[in-house]
């Protein structure tokens, strides 16, 4: 079979990296390309420098937008073929809400308390269930995130019985989502819950869906309540006041004494945890057991790597 020039570019870098010549290839490069760019004129450099970023950017471009479809496609595709026992979760933290008062006075503006709402909607065939919970801490650190998805996952085993697999989908949020931590942890869950777990990523800005909608509705419903003198100064409050509202979101609170439990329970293994290679350029990640994951730039791509935490 005839290489291409990309192939036999890559054949031509092994053999030198065997016969140990690869790193002197390199620095006779680099030394060339010093002489040449040491002979450009301002004007010649400032165009050579201009066409490299230009040549970047349209790199930078085409990689997003074929993530951005490879991921959309994927989710679509998965959407269709969730069941009783393949469940399809997106998660997302919307924005913090304002716990305001009506008829406020002007001081009050400088002590406005918050609260965070994790937002999560399942698609389960015949079946889908949309999710939030509230807290008083705002922090949507790996602790936070750990808590809310073990409330997610129990509950839904509850609701599925026959329940084996979720598919995790979320935007790519690094303080959030796409971190070691939560890769290395939902081994562990997977473990725990006895479950097939993975968990996808969508391209960057281009993580919206169901769970803002979530947010959104939920905290306009309590905003509305609030509007007609109604007090709420907690997240117990916001979940009363939304329950009285709707019977379609699964509302429920997340406590301190949790999140503060999970830490006890989670600081020593995230301590040692090991970094990800590539973990802001992968989309996808399946849990294979415990501490160690298969990692995919997107979800059907047929190249992949293997991490032990």
């Amino acid at each position: 079979m005839k290489l291409t020039a990309a192939q036999k570019q890559k054949r031509y870098r092994e053999n030198l990296k065997r016969k140990g010549r690869h790193n002197t290839m390199k620095a006779k490069n680099r030394e060339r390309m010093q002489n040449f760019r040491s002979k450009l004129s301002d004007f010649q450099r400032e165009q050579y420098r201009n066409h490299d970023a230009a040549a970047r950017k349209r790199a930078r471009a085409a990689s997003k937008h074929q993530s951005k479809r490879a991921q959309s496609s994927l989710f679509e595709e998965l959407k269709e073929s969730t069941d009783d026992k393949k469940v399809l979760l997106q998660v997302d933290y919307t924005e913090n809400f304002t716990m305001d008062q009506q008829d406020a006075i002007q001081s009050a503006y400088w002590n406005t308390r918050m609260l965070s709402i994790f937002t999560a909607h399942a698609w389960c065939g015949a079946n889908n269930y949309s999710f939030a919970l509230v807290s008083d801490n705002v922090t949507h650190d790996k602790y936070c995130v750990a808590v809310c998805l073990n409330n997610i996952i129990t509950k839904l085993k509850q609701y599925l019985p026959d329940l084996e697999e979720i598919v995790f989908f979320s935007d790519g949020a690094a303080s959030q989502f796409k971190q070691r931590y939560l890769l290395q942890n939902m081994t562990r869950m997977m473990v725990e819950h006895t479950l097939k777990l993975s968990w996808n990523f969508f391209a960057t800005s281009h993580g919206k869906g169901v769970v803002d909608a979530i947010g959104g509705m939920v905290k306009r419903m309590v905003w509305q309540e609030i509007m007609t003198k109604k007090q709420c100064r907690s997240a117990t409050d916001f979940v009363c006041i939304a329950k009285t509202k709707t019977n379609t979101i699964i509302l429920d609170e997340i406590s301190q004494t949790e999140i503060d439990v999970a830490k006890l329970s989670l600081e020593q293994l995230f301590m040692a945890t090991n970094s990800v290679k590539d973990t802001q350029k992968l989309h996808s990640v399946i849990a294979i057991r415990s501490d160690v994951i298969e990692c995919r730039i997107y979800g059907d791509s047929t190249s992949k790597w293997t991490v032990f935490f």
